[in-house]
Parts: C-alpha cells; structure tokens; sequence
C-alpha cells in the first residue's frame, strides 16, 4: 500500500515538474505550405523542428528549422528543395545546392536578384567536414544558374 502512495506521488510530482518544450510538426507528403508553394518531395514527409542546422535531410524525411519559415520566399523553397535534392541524390551538398538552383530557375522561383540575396545569406557559412564555406558554394550555385 506504501509503495503504491510512493509511485503516485512521485508520479504526481514528476507531472508537475516542468518539461522543455519540443516544437515540432510532423507534415505529410504532399501537404507542406511553403509562402503559399505547395512544396512535395514525392512521397517524403516534413518535420519542422528546431535543430542545429537550418535543415537536414534523412532518408525518407526533410527536417525544417522553424526559422526557415520566417524567410523570404525563394529561400524557404531553396532550404526545401537542397533537402529534397538529398533525398534523391544523396549526402553531396553541391549537387544538392546546384539542383536546388536549377529547380528553382525552372520553376520561377528562384530570380537572378533572389539568388544574390540567398547568397548574400549565405556568405558567412563557416563550412565543415561536409560542406563547403558559403563563399565556395555560392561560386558554385552561381554556376549552376548561369547552365
């Protein structure tokens, strides 16, 4: 009987005791808004979710920061569609960027005046073991929008 008051208090205390917030939306394929584009990635669903990245890519799955939500148009779209770039071709983020662009380009989405404010935000990416600096990718997505 003891151990059974026991277990309800602590459960009880462990109710109340505070839980940091986990802010994340699941969405499903086909049904991500993005600034009014319906954006797909065939049949990948969407989490939005904050993470230490801006987005990510696993298989199956794109992961949105919420703040991509809060971009201009064109780079939300961009975020979304390099993610779905990974899922198609795989972990290369220059292929990624660079198809991100050209999908972009061919969609209408993405100006001559868009990509320099994309890449105007994107100018200080440090790089890392997988990416290149933001320098060396906008070189290269610049390449990609010229073709």
């Amino acid at each position: 009987m003891l151990r059974n008051i026991l277990a309800c208090a602590a459960a009880s205390l462990l109710a109340l005791t505070p839980q940091p917030a986990v802010a994340q939306r699941l969405i499903l394929p086909g049904a991500l808004l993005l600034a009014g584009y319906r954006a797909t990635c065939g049949p990948v669903d969407t989490m939005i979710q904050p993470i230490n990245d801006i987005a990510a890519a696993y298989k199956g799955r794109i992961i949105l920061h919420p703040r991509v939500l809060d971009l201009p148009r064109a780079q939300q779209l961009f975020w979304y569609t390099h993610e779905c770039a990974h899922q198609i071709f795989g972990p290369g983020e220059a292929a990624a960027d660079c198809w991100a662009v050209q999908q972009g380009k061919i969609q209408g989405w993405l100006s001559r005046e868009e990509l320099t404010k994309l890449a105007d935000s994107m100018q200080q990416f440090p790089g890392d073991d997988t990416h290149a600096s933001g320098g060396e990718r906008i070189s290269y997505m610049e390449k990609c929008f010229r073709n």
